[in-house]
């Protein structure tokens, strides 16, 4: 990717009141129905390619709606592929290699040419005079380093996309990049064919079709009678070979219709997998393109629509093909699978609300590095968060270290509320280690993502208070540690630090702690250091571990398929007579 729109700020236009995003060569929009992700990709359209704005554009009536956008990447590589007049036109407003722009439509329903395009000037920065109106130049500097941007919609006909060979769609974009090698390989042939047909039908064709002679001569008898003097003749123009591929079009042929179809005549599925294949293929050919002064953008609006997921995922590959091939894709999504983990870090989270309208939440990206002065090893982070996409589609998240969770919390929820994870707008997401809990809630909490952990015992009082989740010095934890220290030669625990170890005992860690949350004298203790870590977020085990309170399960296959095919068929007040109150508790929780 050699340049490209980088950021975006909107004003009042259609549900964006006022807000920035920062854009990337792939940029995924993920929001649920009506958040506005549509809007957005219309703004980037316009602040490239001004189009005069209809009352409904303007969230508020009475101001102007107003962008600005920042175009990084700006090389001299790049300047020297522009024509001169355009080069000149941009270099003294160039930040190192940034151009800042800004395009204002003061109200509803002026034509297009009172339109506004300014640019930020490096030198005046901060001044009355920071922003330069209408510079000579500028707007076709921009449309030779942006190309008429590709907008797809989502619930629109594919079939004007793939049908009608227009610059700004995708079956145009494609004939424009085969008809120069076809120009050089058969214009003597093509243009000789043509010069026939000119022959033929042209005004002064020296081999003119005789029935056209006829019908001159026939017409401007006519036509003497009433202006005499005047005599008509039929001009029909050849066309040249750009305007011959300006017709082109799609046809489908099937085995059972050997004739072939018109795209109208094919379903949205098909019509949808017609015009993500051109796309696909418009990335196939881009891979052996080099560095080059244009960068087209590509506003798709759910490009998974109608596709299954295999599918999907070769759309996707053809998208990312294209955004590092002289593209800039920046798309909406409802689906997962257009979304690697690779890409979730430069993933914007859209929502919208009464007081802030559309509006982003942090990125991953901008997330870590909020809180990496507190936490400057972020690797763990990024890796378990961006393996854990279903975040992005998701409300509220739940982190939960042990594997009995991750199997068994999705459906003893459903059984509990009646409602699929899905259906709660809830993630279920894995830690590897509880370790990074912490971190992991700092992140997701700056990108405005609410978020609860659910740890086993020995993490509260191993780590509660170091992470911050209990004060230091609790007297829950000193209690319950100094009884431990009194119990632990009866059932032979060995201590590292005051807290079990598996190192030279009978028992792990783990039987260890479940022994001890048994004890009577601690039973205050821990209901006490239970509240105290819900309300910091965090829910914990006080039996131990989640499977003493699922009855003593199996920590494997069998237990936990077991313990689902109960579920299935039984009441979990009969699966489980003494922890069905605290499991119901805990689902309350969860979804509150």
């Amino acid at each position: 990717m050699s340049h490209l729109l980088s950021e975006i700020s909107i004003k009042n236009y259609k549900s964006i009141i006022n807000e920035s995003f920062e854009l990337s060569a792939f940029t995924p929009f993920v929001g649920y129905n009506n958040a506005g992700k549509s809007n957005m990709l219309e703004a980037i359209k316009w602040l490239l390619r001004k189009s005069a704005l209809a009352e409904t554009a303007f969230y508020n009536k009475t101001e102007a709606v107003e962008m600005e956008g920042k175009i990084s990447g700006i090389s001299e590589t790049i300047l020297e592929q522009l024509p001169e007049n355009q080069r000149t036109s941009i270099q003294p407003f160039l930040f190192t290699d940034s151009l800042y722009i800004k395009r204002v439509q003061a109200q509803p329903g002026i034509p297009a040419g009172q339109i506004r395009l300014l640019v930020k000037d490096p030198s005046n920065v901060g001044s009355p005079n920071e922003w330069h109106a209408n510079p000579t130049g500028l707007d076709q500097a921009l449309q030779a380093l942006f190309p008429d941007p590709i907008q797809i919609g989502a619930m629109e006909n594919s079939e004007e996309d793939v049908s009608k060979s227009k610059n700004t769609t995708t079956i145009g974009k494609l004939l424009s990049e085969i008809i120069g090698p076809i120009q050089a390989s058969y214009s003597t042939q093509v243009q000789t064919a043509l010069n026939g047909i000119k022959e033929l039908l042209d005004v002064d064709g020296t081999s003119r079709a005789t029935e056209l002679n006829d019908f001159d001569i026939a017409v401007s008898e006519k036509v003497e009678s009433f202006f005499p003097g005047v005599n008509i003749k039929v001009h029909v123009p050849t066309p040249e070979l750009k305007e011959v591929f300006s017709k082109g079009t799609i046809k489908v042929f099937e085995n059972l219709n050997p004739d072939g179809r018109d795209v109208s005549a094919l379903g949205h599925g098909a019509q949808r997998s017609i015009q993500m294949a051109l796309v696909r293929h418009l990335a196939d050919i881009k891979r052996e393109s080099g560095e080059q002064a244009s960068n087209t953008i590509l506003l798709i609006d759910e490009p998974e629509l109608y596709l299954h997921p295999q599918a999907i995922e070769v759309l996707r590959d053809a998208l990312k093909t294209l955004s590092t091939q002289g593209y800039q894709v920046i798309f909406s999504t409802h689906s997962p699978f257009m979304i690697t983990s690779k890409d979730v870090e430069n993933t914007l989270l859209i929502r919208k609300n009464v007081t802030q309208g559309t509006h982003k939440r942090n990125s991953l990206k901008t997330a870590i590095a909020t809180v990496a002065s507190a936490h400057p090893s972020q690797l763990a982070i990024v890796f378990s968060l961006s393996n854990s996409s279903n975040i992005l589609f998701s409300e509220r998240v739940i982190l939960a270290e042990g594997k009995t969770e991750n199997r068994l919390l999705p459906k003893i929820i459903q059984k509990v509320t009646g409602k699929t994870l899905g259906l709660l707008k809830t993630a279920l997401v894995p830690m590897d280690g509880s370790g990074s809990t912490r971190k992991t809630i700092e992140v997701l909490s700056a990108m405005a993502i609410p978020t609860k952990a659910i740890v086993d015992l020995d993490y509260a009082l191993k780590e509660g208070e170091s992470q911050g989740f209990l004060s230091t010095g609790d007297t829950d934890v000193a209690a319950i540690k100094a009884h431990l220290a009194t119990i632990a030669p009866t059932y032979s625990i060995n201590l590292n630090n005051g807290w079990p170890t598996k190192s030279g005992s009978d028992l792990t860690a783990a039987q260890a702690f479940a022994l001890l949350a048994q004890e009577a004298t601690i039973q205050g203790n821990l209901a006490s250091l239970k509240t105290k870590m819900q309300t910091a977020g965090v829910y914990i085990w006080t039996k131990g571990t989640i499977e003493s309170h699922l009855g003593g399960i199996p920590k494997n296959e069998m237990g936990w398929a077991n313990f689902n095919a109960r579920l299935e068929s039984e009441e979990l007040k009969v699966i489980l007579p003494n922890d069905h109150s605290e499991i119901v508790d805990l689902v309350a929780w969860i979804t509150a």
